[in-house]
């Protein structure tokens, strides 16, 4: 019985320590990717503005290029985000940097590409683990 249970609590242990790698792994990021998908920030926006169901099997997962003017760029929680200006004055393209490297120079009114792994629309359209394009 003891075998048993100290077999149990080993492969609890194991399997808690393999949980704890998967959730604190870094996520991918797009630099090194070949785009799937190449668009203008505002036709990203309009897609998504049109049709949500169709832009997500079009976008969503998937490394988008998006080139575009820049609205602006902020920190928040030590993340670098690079804002991308479209024709809807209330959507936005939020493209959450992998690295802060490289996005020092930029400022609005920059033209832009930027490559990284599309996660959805909420109101703007969000790009993680993204990287300016040389």
């Amino acid at each position: 019985m003891k075998k048993i249970l100290l077999s149990l609590i080993v492969l609890g242990v194991l399997a808690a320590g393999y949980g704890y790698y998967l959730y604190n792994k870094p996520v991918e990021g797009a630099e090194h990717k070949k785009a799937d998908v190449t668009v203008t920030s505002g036709q990203l926006v309009s897609d998504y503005e049109a049709d949500e169901t169709k832009a997500n099997e079009t976008y969503l997962g998937k490394v988008v290029e998006v080139s575009g003017k820049v609205a602006q760029v902020t920190t928040e929680e030590g993340k670098t985000k690079i804002h991308l200006e479209s024709e809807s004055p209330m959507s936005l393209v939020i493209c959450e940097m992998e690295h802060p490297e490289g996005s020092e120079t930029v400022k609005p009114g920059d033209e832009i590409k930027i490559k990284g792994q599309c996660t959805g629309y909420l109101s703007d359209v969000i790009l993680v683990g993204s990287s300016i394009m040389k």
